[in-house]
């Protein structure tokens, strides 16, 4: 019996030692730091692991930690967090890598979402189902906006990419009904024939001889085209000058001073930034250019782009006019004729 015993508590000891050593081989140590919670990569670099505090709604994305740059967001690192509001890059100067699923499932997470520069890569699923994210500045130097990274964002209005997006992934933006309208750069050679999937209100800003202009074309989607019509020269200059000066200049001038222009001419079309008459795409497409420090041509008037009265055109401006062109309720008279005395 005692035997048995001793038997029995070798097996148990056995085992415990057992589970102990697989565990630490494993396990992954987490550390906090000023609210944060990280791992190591190595000993300059970490991992963005989450927030130490679980009500946080705010994640201002640190640039180091504990002297360490912060590379990287691991994945799932905030996967179904439904209490985040708020994803603030803008401190996030060593930022290389979002992991997949990183923001998976935000449901609340809202307003816009600028990605940095410095981002590389991007992995799958990134920001599937953020349902309440309202628009998207992408700025990362990945060149692909990679498989379902935006899909089933419900509220995603309006997206800008960078001109070094050479590749759309699968289902990149599929399931997002109120995706008024993004601009797809001339560098974009690939596009997955998903990347749109019941988008059904969606306007694709192009340019001409482009590989979007052929993808919308051949997808029955809607698209404006964004470079100019492209002029010729004269073919043949004048061969003679005129042979006969004017005989007299005019001998008086005109009696009168010209009247008063018209009201109408006294004012604008709030949104109208093209200055055509009318509020379209193209202005949203003005606005996005603008905050990305695009030259626009010299006919546009900005000041006719600040549609919420905030006093300086903003992301939030070109998607109140995508709102509005989707025919969705906006608090601003867009559209309407504003007078200038």
């Amino acid at each position: 019996m005692k035997r048995n015993i001793i038997r029995l508590f070798a097996i148990v000891f056995a085992t415990l030692i057992l589970c102990c050593s697989i565990t630490t081989f494993y396990a992954e140590t987490i550390y906090f730091f000023d609210g944060y919670l990280y791992t190591y990569i190595n000993n300059e670099k970490v991992s963005l692991y989450g927030l130490d505090d679980e009500s946080a709604s705010e994640l201002i994305m640190p640039s180091e930690l504990n002297n360490r740059a912060v590379v990287d967001i691991r994945n799932r690192a905030f996967f179904e967090n439904t209490v985040l509001t708020t994803v603030d890059f803008s401190n996030a100067t060593n930022l290389e890598r979002i992991g997949s699923f990183a923001f998976m499932g935000c449901i609340n997470l809202d307003g816009e979402l600028m990605i940095p520069d410095t981002v590389t890569t991007i992995e799958t699923a990134a920001f599937q189902n953020c349902t309440s994210l309202d628009s998207v500045v992408f700025n990362a130097s990945t060149g692909i906006v990679p498989n379902q990274c935006f899909s089933g964002c419900a509220t995603l209005s309006n997206v800008t990419l960078n001109d070094t997006v050479t590749e759309i992934g699968y289902y990149a933006f599929a399931n997002c009904p109120n995706l008024a309208y993004i601009e797809i750069p001339a560098s974009v050679t690939s596009i997955a024939q998903s990347s749109f999937q019941n988008d059904t209100g969606i306007t694709l800003g192009v340019y001409r001889n482009s590989y979007a202009l052929e993808f919308a074309e051949s997808n029955n989607i809607n698209y404006v085209i964004l470079d100019p019509e492209p002029t010729e020269p004269p073919t043949e200059a004048p061969t003679e000058a005129p042979t006969v000066a004017p005989t007299d200049a005019p001998t008086e001038a005109p009696t009168e001073e010209p009247t008063i222009a018209p009201t109408e001419q006294n004012g604008y079309y709030l949104g109208d930034v093209n200055n055509n008459g009318y509020v379209d795409i193209i202005d949203a497409t003005f606005i996005q250019r603008a905050l990305a420090d695009f030259v626009l041509p010299d006919y546009c008037d900005l000041s006719h782009g600040d549609v919420d009265g905030s006093g300086d055109f903003q992301i939030v401006d070109a998607t109140l006019i995508g709102r509005y062109l989707a025919e969705l309720r906006v608090d601003y008279p867009i559209g309407e004729w504003i007078a200038v005395s």
